[in-house]
């Protein structure tokens, strides 16, 4: 429910706060006190379209701001939130718009800025307003087939066709895909066959790329590893004078006698016997790499070759090795794919044809559950209207036959015959004004229980109607708000004094300034109010008249 407004710097409206309650809040006032400025302002924070006009006189920027307590939110809004990563704070929404003199605007809901579309989608999950406004869920299409769902009570069939049609359109497009056109389809298994192949005839293995460095650097440095090892294996073992395997032997007799004269040297004398074994292994190694030089030229051209081919298929098919072999298992399996074309398409034929198959049966099951509901709806807000004394009026829920969707194979519109004898026509074509919210009274007393907006503002549902007729328009709205938030403009008392808080709209200048309050009414005061509704003044006779109205 609509639980705080907060206005600053609107039309007439310096600064205002009003806290609603749960129920039926009434706003009365004199004509020209406010309330069409108090509605203006709501119908900005759901979506409505900003003009400077609103602004204030003498400031720079208006802001709206409205305080949503909801504690069960409707999936459709927890699915819109969701869209937006926005979330409840302590099971309430903050939604506020601000709109500067230049006309400019910008929306924010749960202290996020969004998008003016994503406001209004936003408010048409939390308030209907009915009136001489736009807001109003019941003149669209897809809200009024989601409410012909739930008050058939068919809301779980309703997903199952959606989530079937999905299924379907999902195989559909899938076996679209695969009859693409025949001569792209060849062009591309010749690609792929290409590259399987060339990738498969070049045989690269795991760390090949890091041993061909390595072989490379080993063979275009043939000649210098050569010198190099035979002068390190001369010095250490094959020299004929001052080799350092000779000169550690004389070392070793020398240590050898040394331990024979004292003991406590034969440590030195075994580790030096390890060095000289070390020394001896380092330079036989050495030896061999010198003896193992390879300077054979076409060797060097084999490995360059292998090189370049390397570098063309990192160019092509990935970064490594690594990458190159992954791109082929993925070319092997999509290649596979075309080649099992047939077995595919036959699979998702079948696939499509048994998916549309159960979305049909389902579309048609939900068809007939809606068409017999339609018949109920069409009597009993027919009925709920003749209770209003809209003599005559009847209502029609067109149901016509579309192309199978995601809502089943029904389009729907809403149509009313205002009078006897009168052709039905759309809603919205029929009535305006207070007219309007009497229809939507009469419905959404029907849809109570089917309606899932926390809060209905009802704006001149009381034009053109008096005695009998009010009452009845006050028991509607009063059975209304047992269910929902009901906000009520009204200058009649019968209406008036059926409420639960009763607002009254004052204007007042002062210095030049004039400025538009909001009172939340006691019980004097409000015994005042509605004597003043009865008659146009407080007088004994009209106050008597309104504690009779308030007592019963």
């Amino acid at each position: 429910m609509l639980s705080t407004l907060r206005i600053k710097n609107y039309a007439l409206i310096d600064t205002l706060e009003i806290d609603f309650q749960q129920g039926f809040n009434v706003l009365t006032g004199e004509t020209g006190a406010g309330k069409s400025i108090l509605l203006g302002a709501l119908n900005l924070i759901l979506g409505a379209r900003a003009s400077s006009d609103g602004v204030r006189v003498g400031t720079n920027q208006a802001q709206i701001e409205g305080i949503f307590h909801l504690p069960s939110p409707s999936a459709r809004l927890q699915a819109l939130l969701a869209d937006h990563d926005l979330e409840l704070e302590d099971d309430c929404l903050l939604v506020s718009r601000t709109v500067t003199k230049d006309g400019r605007s910008k929306a924010y809901a749960g202290g996020t800025l969004v998008p003016l579309s994503v406001l209004a989608a936003i408010g048409d999950e939390l308030i209907d307003l009915h009136g001489q406004h736009e807001h109003q869920s019941l003149l669209k299409t897809d809200r009024q087939l989601a409410l012909l769902d739930a008050f058939a009570g068919v809301e779980g069939l309703a997903i199952e066709v959606g989530e079937a049609v999905q299924q379907w359109r999902t195989a559909t497009q899938a076996l679209e895909a695969l009859q693409g056109d025949e001569r792209e389809r060849e062009r591309r298994m010749d690609l792929l066959r290409h590259e399987v192949k060339e990738i498969n005839a070049a045989g690269f293995e795991p760390g090949e790329e890091e041993a061909i460095a390595s072989q490379l650097s080993r063979v275009n440095n043939a000649e210098a590893i050569h010198e190099l090892a035979s002068r390190a294996h001369n010095r250490l073992y094959a020299q004929e004078e001052d080799a350092v395997v000779d000169q550690l032997d004389g070392t070793l007799r020398d240590l050898e006698a040394l331990v024979e004269i004292d003991g406590t040297y034969a440590p030195l004398l075994e580790q030096l016997t390890e060095a000289r074994s070390t020394v001896e292994a380092v330079a036989l190694e050495v030896r061999d790499a010198a003896e193992g030089v390879d300077f054979d030229g076409g060797a060097l051209e084999e490995l360059n070759q292998r090189k370049t081919l390397l570098q063309d298929l990192k160019r092509k098919y990935g970064e490594n090795i690594e990458a190159i072999r992954t791109y082929c298992v993925k070319a092997t399996e999509e290649l596979a794919g075309y080649e099992n074309r047939d077995a595919r398409m036959a699979a998702l034929k079948a696939e499509a044809e048994q998916g549309l198959d159960k979305a049909m049966k389902l579309a048609e099951h939900l068809h007939k559950k809606r068409v017999a509901a339609a018949k109920k709806l069409e009597k009993q807000v027919s009925a709920s209207m003749q209770e209003l004394e809209m003599k005559g009026a009847q209502f029609v829920v067109e149901l016509s036959e579309r192309d199978l969707g995601r809502s089943g194979v029904d389009k729907i519109a809403f149509l009313l015959a205002a009078n006897a004898g009168d052709a039905p026509k759309p809603l919205r074509k029929v009535a305006s004004g207070g007219e309007m919210s009497r229809i939507m009274l009469a419905m959404k007393a029907v849809f109570a229980a089917a309606d899932a907006i926390p809060t209905l503002i009802f704006d001149e549902v009381d034009a053109g109607i008096g005695g009998a007729v009010a009452r009845k328009v006050a028991a509607k709205l009063q059975g209304l708000a047992r269910s929902h938030q009901v906000l009520c403009v009204t200058h009649l008392a019968q209406i008036a004094a059926v409420g639960n808080t009763h607002f009254a709209v004052t204007k007042s200048s002062q210095r030049g300034t004039t400025r538009t309050q909001v009172i939340n009414l006691d019980e004097n005061a409000r015994v005042e109010e509605i004597a003043r509704l009865l008659d146009g003044s407080v007088s004994e006779l009209s106050v008597k008249h309104a504690r009779e109205l308030l007592s019963a």
